[in-house]
């Protein structure tokens, strides 16, 4: 049967958004694995709905339209950035912001997972149906084939908007790749010992199932947080020290 043309609206048009395409590092094993009281499903779905609604709650404006589309492990956060230079700065720090809390989240004790990513700046039309547009294909390409570790890669463009930016620039952190990724803990105090206890969680997946790129990626994801951990002077106290 054919769709009444009609009554269809043919104004959508793609606008200018900040993109960021993220993935649950290991979902596949879980959802194959046993989870006979459903904690899996549990964690990540309250994983994102407690993103959403602190997302939501955050009482800033940029906030009030960021969109989220998730299918299964697949997370896309989007949020359109104004022309306006001033307020596109607030724009871009909004999605930011929300992009690292839920990596913060997802590495915490009450999660203990991984995720990739990539974020970028392009067109994109996106609503309650559907999502387009090449923002969407380079935010996957930049998760999907650049990421491989546990980090959000933060597209060039980006980066040449923010890194003149002196809080903006926070978000930012250079790999030895020389390519940038996202310091989703830049709006976290006081975290080093939910994520000394995310990290216990992941320690027994990852020994109970060794896998040598499972294993590379943890040890990434320890020396980034260990890293991050001195700079905010909270790893005096060995007992948040992470290790192996």
């Amino acid at each position: 049967m054919l769709v009444n043309q009609s009554v269809d609206n043919y104004d959508r048009k793609t606008g200018t958004y900040i993109v960021a395409y993220l993935d649950i590092l290991g979902i596949t094993n879980r959802i194959k694995g046993k989870d006979e009281e459903g904690l899996a499903l549990n964690k990540l779905y309250n994983l994102y709905t407690h993103t959403i609604h602190t997302t939501k709650m955050i009482q800033i404006q940029e906030n009030k339209d960021i969109q989220f589309k998730i299918f299964s492990d697949n997370i896309i956060i989007a949020k359109r950035v104004s022309e306006d230079k001033e307020q596109r700065m607030k724009d871009i720090r909004s999605l930011l912001m929300c992009a690292g809390h839920l990596q913060e989240l997802a590495a915490s004790d009450s999660v203990g997972w991984m995720l990739r990513g990539g974020i970028t700046i392009g067109q994109l039309f996106i609503d309650d149906v559907m999502v387009w547009g090449e923002a969407l294909v380079k935010a996957y390409y930049l998760e999907n084939k650049v990421a491989a570790y546990p980090r959000v890669i933060i597209d060039n463009i980006v980066v040449q908007e923010i890194i003149g930016n002196e809080i903006l620039k926070e978000y930012l952190r250079l790999d030895f790749d020389n390519l940038y990724f996202l310091n989703y803990l830049n709006d976290c105090s006081f975290c080093g010992q939910m994520l000394m206890e995310g990290f216990e969680i992941m320690k027994a997946e990852v020994n109970n199932r060794f896998d040598e790129k499972i294993y590379q990626k943890f040890c990434w994801h320890m020396n980034f947080i260990n890293s991050e951990l001195d700079k905010k002077n909270q790893k005096k106290d060995k007992k948040y020290r992470l290790s192996m």
